[in-house]
């Protein structure tokens, strides 16, 4: 074996801790025109970003440490800007194009960081890099992210190797939020330490999309990138430029090289030299099983590879790393202590699960366990009287939930018929028996009771074998609040409406397409509007105690309906909001979403 990636004492001697207290800033300060960026104090959109200082360059953008002035919040704030194209000038900071006749290809690349924030921003996972604005000023563009102090795993290696379960818990948190993005049809192509940083509680996060690819339902490239390698990190088939076909095994072998990295202190072999030579032997102080797992997903052929992140994961056997950071408030022990408790003896718990059902295929958000406030919180205005009084929930096993309400397609797929008054039809195609005009089948199912929903939901798990239900009434709000990722809006995903939810302002009067305004902090979308959504309790009043896993009262004449519709004023959108009918009745305006 090269001694090159032999594990050396020193590092085998190395007890550093994982997490290591990051310094208090991190940012340049002082020289910033020198490096052609903006200065600080700059204000960004009338005020509401202030630069504080120059986080980090590369050759197409600059990354600023910012605060977010209203909300007294530190973010990250990246510009677009090619080092080699672009010219700053120096008394407006405004960016123009410096070399001639590059117009078209800067304007091209500036879309392409446009997209990358748009696919950021949709993308909802935990262990994702979090955009929270995207705008154009000053000739440029720029989009603002989370804020992220706790280092980069890259900083963290060079300091030495890792121990194995460390190395363990910060894959199988990437890997799910690979698992996320695999489940969108795009592939990451840049996995590696820099791109991985910690946030002070210890949660690795991806970052940076800039080379990633979209591909559609058939597995082809609708989006392109510029050729990169980081070599180490890049396995064969980007060598070649043979990514025209979906295929996460391509990111699966990223991230075996970045636990190769963790795990030896070394960069890995080129993905050319693995064609020749044989794979390194298993260092000092790992695990056999472990090491197999890493050789397999770094195999030169990308058919040879685990095909999907969760068979990697998968391969560790029952191992359950445990987060090391400290923790930082009482919530968030309670949520990482109930995350760390492996949910079903399951080894990785997919971020994101697809099913099909007769042609008709559906999709479902896992969604964490945590503790939150029920009914009428702070930001939730106007509420009702049956909305308080605000109280304690404590959701502790994960769960799944519809990404979307049931469409007209897959009611139709299970049940053979289609009861929606929604449905595309006219009067004249009712009376003469003919086809609707109108395709509806991504519109929500609506017009069935709960009863209905239950004998829906019984021949689903009889086609299927598994166990679909309608979420509790407190499953359903902890969802529509962001869940863990919850940023506090008024309804479920925003303060605007207009941006998540098809109400009596927007919705002509009708049922839309489900999936068509912007999703969740969990990416679920539609649960303010569009169609109410059945939940399994009975209609009960609040009480002020703390509850546990809360299933609602024994019995009663009404169940909970949830959300709002396409009907109804702003104030029945908000996530408290509650509605209740009769378990027989049918409407235009009550619809339903799966929980698994």
């Amino acid at each position: 074996m090269s001694s090159k990636y032999r594990k050396s004492s020193k590092f085998v001697e190395n007890k550093k801790m994982l997490f290591i207290k990051p310094p208090k800033n991190t940012a340049h300060k002082g020289d910033n025109m020198s490096m052609n960026t903006l200065p600080d104090n700059f204000i960004l959109q009338g005020g509401k970003y202030k630069i504080q200082g120059v986080l980090g360059q590369g050759g197409f953008g600059i990354t600023y440490l910012a605060q977010q002035v209203m909300l007294g919040r530190t973010v990250a704030v990246k510009e677009f800007f090619m080092r080699d194209l672009c010219n700053r000038d120096a008394v407006t900071f405004r960016v123009s194009v410096g070399a001639t006749g590059s117009e078209a290809l800067v304007n091209r690349f500036k879309d392409k960081f446009l997209k990358e924030a748009r696919l950021i921003a949709g993308m909802g996972d935990r262990h994702i890099v979090r955009i929270h604005d995207i705008f154009e000023e000053n000739g440029t563009a720029y989009y603002v992210m989370e804020h992220i102090s706790g280092g980069s795993l890259d900083s963290l290696v060079r300091k030495g190797t890792l121990k194995e379960m460390d190395a363990l818990r910060i894959t199988k948190e990437i890997g799910e939020a690979l698992g996320y993005v695999h489940s969108r049809n795009v592939l990451h192509l840049d996995v590696k330490p820099s791109n991985i940083l910690f946030r002070p509680n210890g949660e690795a996060v991806l970052i940076d999309f800039g080379i990633s690819k979209r591909y559609d339902e058939e597995g082809e490239e609708t989006s392109g990138s510029p050729a990169a390698i980081s070599k180490g990190y890049a396995p064969i088939e980007q060598y070649n430029h043979s990514l025209h076909n979906f295929s996460p095994a391509t990111d699966v072998y990223s991230l075996g090289a970045t636990m190769f990295k963790m795990l030896t202190g070394n960069t890995p072999p080129e993905a050319t030299l693995l064609l020749d030579e044989d794979f390194p032997h298993c260092p000092v102080g790992v695990s056999p099983q472990i090491w197999k797992a890493v050789e397999k997903a770094m195999r030169p052929s990308r058919k040879q590879r685990f095909q999907t992140v969760a068979e990697f994961i998968n391969a560790f056997g029952g191992v359950t790393p445990k987060r090391q950071a400290a923790r930082i408030t009482t919530e968030l022990d309670e949520e990482t202590k109930a995350l760390d408790a492996p949910p079903e003896k399951i080894a990785l718990r997919e971020s994101f699960r697809k099913y099909t059902v007769n042609g008709v295929s559906f999709e479902m958000i896992l969604v964490h366990p945590g503790k939150f406030a029920m009914g009428a919180t702070s930001e939730m205005k106007n509420p009702w009287d049956d909305e308080c009084p605000e109280h304690l929930v404590t959701i502790t096993k994960p769960y799944y939930l519809g990404k979307t309400v049931v469409t007209q397609a897959l009611w139709k797929a299970v049940m053979g018929n289609n009861p929606a008054h929604y449905n595309g039809k006219t009067f004249w195609n009712s009376i003469m028996g003919t086809e609707a005009k109108q395709n509806c089948d991504n519109k929500p199912v609506e017009s069935v009771s709960w009863k209905d929903c239950k004998v829906f939901i019984d021949k689903l798990n009889a086609l299927t074998g598994l166990t679909f239900r309608l979420p509790t009434e407190a499953e359903w709000e902890f969802a529509a609040r962001g869940g863990n990722k919850s940023r506090h809006f008024q309804f479920s995903g925003s303060n605007n409406l207009n941006e998540v939810a098809w109400y009596d302002k927007n919705s002509g009067k009708n049922t839309q397409d489900v999936a068509t305004k912007l999703p969740n902090e969990l990416g679920l979308y539609d649960m303010s509007g569009n169609v109410y959504e059945w939940c399994e309790d009975w209609y009960g009043l609040y009480d002020a105690s703390e509850q546990t896993d809360p299933i609602g009262p024994a019995n009663g004449l009404y169940r909970i309906a949830r959300g709002g519709s396409w009907r109804i004023t702003p104030r029945r959108a908000r996530s408290s909001h509650r509605s209740y009918d009769l378990p027989d009745r049918r409407d235009n305006s009550l619809g339903f979403r799966l929980a698994l």
